[in-house]
């Protein structure tokens, strides 16, 4: 028996499940027993090839899958049973009532035990009525030198009622968490838990071990590459300015393939790729493409997008994050100029169809108060009702583990005044986009003629989710956004209440429209890392350090160094820390314990990407490729 599609399933109490997996025996017999779990998500349908999923696929620490949301070299699988159910997905069966239930091999098994014990305490299941809470864990099996590998296991199960019984079964596969998107995790860590090789001892020795040079291999044009590689199943996934999308072989950068998003007539993709376990790869591009490929072969499976105003003002610049089922979207502008509203999407991860989107500015204010929404100039007593813009969403969503809350960032817009939830910290529900709260770091600004540009201030990268330092002796969850105002902001997470902040230099400064804290942060040890940009001076001099490590508890700064002023996304690896610098064409790596710098890498190009960290090797783009940074 294997698992079929998910169905929607309305029942009575005591029975609250709203999405169980019929288990695919029998119609007469099928509603019996059903699985509340995730849908089997592999092997994956490609073009031309209809496969049916036959199991649940998952990386160590996602978000919706992996109970836990942490890499920690195993996957908790959430799976309750269902008992007697009314199911329309099976109109053939008629529900009977329950007498036995056995998971087999339960023996010795802690998890099958505990599953075991909470159907038995079901029967007689005379109604329809599920087990809550239960779960599967599926350690990595460990490969020596190797590391860690796949583990799958298959769960079995089958009840028996007075007209018969009805069997199913279920298949979950752990994957090793390698770097899957922009964050590295669905929390924005950028902090790898895996990587042995590399360490303080060996960095001296760091050096390129490949190039993949862009500008070479398509015979001319822009080959600059921003975003941070995506790793996994032994391939390098890479998005460029010319608008394409690589898929490398890892071992050596060789060419796969590589896909043309249509994007560089605009500004290409700035966008990283995001690797999903079940083998998709999803990408945005600068005119508000979203692109969901075949991993393996670059092939399309489908093709959505944010640009339903002016595909010239909607730009994909956050990494499309992948949890139960859904692609979370952020749509923002190129450049301020013009601005657009900003916007978070959901589509489903099977088609592609919008699910919802959140606005974070309202479509109309008034100009003479932008406290006012308005339809026509009426409602502003005779002053121009003018579109609201701003509000962007440039910053790659956090999920947390369950995967039912989504955070987010907005930005401003220096072209605008800052209007309804420009520059905010955001909670929404990751099923509907409503928003649970919302933090404003700035109050509310007025069209004026006296300067020639707005504040432009909020979050062009992260959140991050940390369990920070509580200066008790415990931890706390905190929401981390690291502001363009030259400021972190730590809220709590259920309430959006502010924790702390800490800023580095004065308030009440102008800043350039791509700010302090202009790339992403990391986070690991209760300590979080940064490279800065600048701010429009005198508020920051350039002489100021460029790269620091901060305390989770309060923010306070535990070390500092100069690298100039950088847009390259800090990365963290046992011990180290990698980051590049717009300054010279040069990559560095730093003790993440002292800020001590180990090695300097001479690049083909500077460095304004992200990197990632994996099985010893570090993959980063520059300006006309990527490179992939090794020991000998």
């Amino acid at each position: 028996m294997r698992p079929s599609l998910l169905a929607i399933v309305v029942c009575l109490l005591p029975c609250t499940v709203l999405a169980v997996l019929p288990g695919g025996g029998g119609p007469r017999q099928d509603c019996w027993l059903e699985l509340d779990a995730p849908a089997p998500n592999y092997p994956l349908s490609v073009p031309g090839k209809s496969r049916t999923a036959k199991e649940v696929r998952c990386f160590d620490g996602d978000a919706g899958c992996d109970l836990d949301g942490k890499v920690n070299g195993e996957c908790r699988f959430p799976l309750d049973v269902c008992m007697r159910m009314s199911d329309p997905a099976v109109p053939g069966c008629t529900p009977a009532d329950v007498v036995s239930f056995a998971v087999a091999g339960a023996r010795g098994k802690r998890d099958l035990a505990a599953l075991q014990q909470a159907g038995s305490a079901l029967l007689p299941a005379t109604t329809s009525t599920c087990t809550s809470g239960q779960s599967i864990r599926v350690p990595l099996r460990r490969l020596g030198k190797r590391g860690l590998g796949a583990a799958r296991r298959s769960v079995k199960l089958k009840v028996s009622t007075r007209a018969g019984s009805d069997s199913d079964r279920i298949t979950f596969t752990c994957l090793k968490h390698e770097w899957p998107s922009y964050g590295y995790d669905q929390s924005n860590t950028r902090a790898t838990r895996n990587e042995t090789t590399l360490s303080p001892a060996n960095a001296a020795q760091i050096d390129i071990k490949w190039t993949f040079d862009i500008v070479a291999h398509e015979g001319g044009g822009s080959g600059t590459v921003t975003s941070t590689p995506t790793v996994g199943n032994g391939m390098v996934f890479v998005t460029a300015w010319n608008g394409k999308v690589y898929g490398l072989r890892q071992r050596d950068g060789k060419v796969r393939w590589s896909y043309d998003t249509g994007s560089g007539t605009g500004l290409g993709v700035q966008s990283s790729a995001t690797l999903t376990p079940e083998g998709r790869l999803l990408v945005g591009d600068s005119l508000g493409g979203v692109h969901c490929l075949v991993a393996k072969s670059g092939e399309l499976l489908w093709k959505a997008s944010v640009a339903d105003t002016d595909p010239a003002a909607s730009h994909v610049w956050a990494s499309p994050v992948v949890a139960l089922g859904r692609v979370f979207v952020g749509r923002a502008s190129h450049s301020d100029q013009p601005c657009t509203q900003g916007h978070l999407y959901a589509f489903d991860l099977q088609t592609g169809a919008e699910l919802w989107r959140y606005a974070t500015v309202p479509a109309h204010v008034c100009h003479n108060d932008t406290h006012i929404t308005c339809t026509t100039d009426a409602d502003c007593g005779g002053a121009a009702c003018v579109p609201g813009v701003g509000g962007g969403v440039t910053a790659t969503v956090a999920v947390e583990p369950t995967g039912k809350t989504v955070y987010m960032g907005s930005v401003g817009c220096y072209t605008r005044p800052s209007i309804g939830n420009s520059d905010a910290l955001f909670s929404l529900d990751a099923a509907t986009g409503v928003a649970h709260w919302i933090y404003r770091t700035e109050s509310i600004e007025q069209y004026h003629d006296a300067r020639p540009f707005y504040h432009d201030f909020g979050f062009l990268n992260g959140p991050l989710l940390i369990d920070a330092e509580d200066g008790l002796g415990g931890t706390r969850k905190l929401v981390l956004g690291p502001s363009k105002d030259g400021t972190m902001y730590a809220v709590d997470p259920a309430t959006g209440a502010l924790v702390w902040s800490y800023s580095l230099v004065p308030t009440g400064g102008s800043f350039a429209g791509f700010g302090l804290f202009n790339s992403a942060a990391a986070w690991t040890g209760h300590t979080i890392y940064a490279s800065l940009y600048q701010t429009i001076a005198p508020s920051w001099p350039t002489s100021n350090d460029h790269l620091y490590a901060f305390s989770d508890r309060d923010g306070t700064p535990i070390w500092s160094a100069q690298i100039g002023p950088s847009w390259s996304s800090v990365a963290v690896a046992n011990g180290l820390v990698f980051v590049g610098t717009n300054a010279a064409n040069e990559y560095y790596v730093y003790d993440a314990a002292t800020g001590t710098r180990l090695k300097t890498v001479q690049m083909p190009g500077a460095v304004q990407s992200g990197a990632s960290v994996v099985d010893g090797v570090v993959y980063v783009g520059y300006g006309g490729g990527m490179a992939a940074l090794a020991n000998p």
